[in-house]
């Protein structure tokens, strides 16, 4: 994503946030801090673009065989595209409302069979039976969870993030679709 495209984002988002307060004073803050702080999520949801979904899952060289986990799988699409590849696909995803639409959306394109939600934490999840592993979260989150993929994924694992690198660990591939920046690391071979 770059730099002009944040930078809109961020306006627009603001004066949403700016016209809300004039409607509602202190609500606006008052019911996210609420939400945040009772459904113990870290990233808000901002579904990724299909196109951009498509080019993870290429990116990563997803095919029969490979399990992905989607790291805040939202509204499932990720997981769908992943299953539809013929891959065991597994979101996980903290926020009720979305892992019931996400379900019904995983039933609606006919995946059940290779395609699951789980609620659970992000930062909880066991990555070891991953061989894929698909995110759209925030940089602080993608560092708190860098250190947990290099220990818990096995060499050659895969894993894409959407917007956000992770600091360091340079990109094995850096690709970019309609403005928007898709990372891939490779595990490296464990050190002895």
């Amino acid at each position: 994503m770059s730099y002009l495209h944040r930078f809109k984002v961020a306006i627009f988002v603001s004066g949403l946030f700016f016209f809300y307060g004039l409607v509602n004073p202190g609500g606006i803050t008052r019911v996210w801090a609420q939400e945040a702080f009772e459904s113990k999520k870290i990233v808000p949801f901002v579904p990724t673009p299909q196109e951009v979904v498509d080019k993870m899952i290429e990116l990563a060289g997803v095919k029969k065989g490979d399990v992905v986990y989607d790291l805040g799988s939202g509204d499932g699409r990720i997981v769908i595209t992943a299953a539809r590849k013929g891959a065991r696909a597994v979101g996980f995803e903290i926020d009720g409302d979305l892992v019931k639409e996400s379900r019904e959306n995983i039933r609606k394109a006919g995946v059940q069979n290779n395609a699951e939600i789980r609620q659970q934490d992000i930062l909880t999840v066991d990555l070891s039976g991953a061989s894929v592993v698909t995110m759209y979260l925030l940089p602080d989150v993608n560092l708190k969870l860098k250190p947990k993929l290099l220990s818990q994924l096995k060499p050659g694992s895969r894993v894409v993030s959407h917007a956000f690198d992770m600091g360091d660990w340079k990109p094995d591939k850096v690709e970019r679709v309609d403005g928007r920046t898709i990372y891939l690391w490779i595990i490296p071979a464990k050190s002895r």
